[in-house]
């Protein structure tokens, strides 16, 4: 029960006012998929961050989707398909025949990830599953105009039971996977840990129809002040 009301009071958590910004350091990610291994990017956007953390925190990106904010320091590395991408910050180094071994890789420790799959390609099923677990007014979407006869498959009817959920609208959800809990936090490249996974899920609409973009945070208490930070500006640079 501590476990569950720690989470819930993550989800309530501002970020403090601050009187000044400056732009976040860029961390260029090398990155793997479909077309084989790409470079890091040199130069992208990067986000306004306060002052007092600029030190603390960068702003990670590869040369395919959306950056996110995590710790400095860290190491990073993207993944991309025809499906979307996904990005992942962590403390220690990981190598690309990590992520394309037999055994899917997956980490139980400090970790920033971002996702962002296409609704109009392959990630119309993770779509459709989020849409199923969240989004109920947006299930036009799930059906043979966009699936083309395609099976879409079982499909969740809420939330995942162990989540502790926050803020929604239409077309976004907060939530917290407490700790040692299968969740959304960790239905990607986070197993589950010793620490909570905060998260944000958002429809992006588009004209192929929407795309989504999930976030999990796992940070260390020595780092939570990045928190709030880290899920503020999760939708900068968001394609599309």
């Amino acid at each position: 029960m501590f476990g569950l009301i720690v989470a819930a009071a993550q989800l309530a958590v501002a970020l403090p006012s601050y009187s000044r910004e400056l732009p976040a350091t860029l961390v260029g990610c090398a990155s793997d998929g479909q077309l084989g291994p790409q470079h890091a990017p040199r130069s992208v956007r990067v986000p306004s961050i306060p002052a007092p953390l600029a030190s603390k925190v960068a702003y990670y990106a590869s040369a395919e989707g959306p950056g996110v904010l995590a710790p400095r320091g860290w190491h990073c590395f993207g993944l991309y398909g025809s499906s979307g991408t996904t990005l992942l910050v962590t403390p220690e180094l990981h190598s690309s025949e990590q992520f394309f071994a037999d055994q899917r890789f997956k980490t139980p420790g400090p970790a920033v990830e971002v996702s962002y799959e296409y609704g109009g390609t392959s990630g119309r099923w993770s779509v459709a599953h989020a849409i199923a677990r969240y989004f109920p007014d947006q299930r036009g979407f799930i059906g043979d105009e966009n699936f083309k006869g395609l099976d879409v498959g079982p499909l969740p009817t809420g939330p995942y039971p162990g989540d502790v959920m926050g803020s929604r609208t239409s077309h976004l959800v907060r939530f917290v996977t407490p700790p040692h809990v299968a969740g959304m936090g960790t239905a990607g490249l986070l197993s589950p840990g010793d620490d909570p996974v905060d998260g944000l899920v958002v429809l992006v609409p588009t004209a192929d129809g929407p795309n989504l973009l999930t976030l999990n945070a796992r940070l260390p208490r020595s780092l939570e002040e990045l928190r709030p930070l880290i899920i503020r500006k999760a939708r900068f640079n968001v394609p599309g």
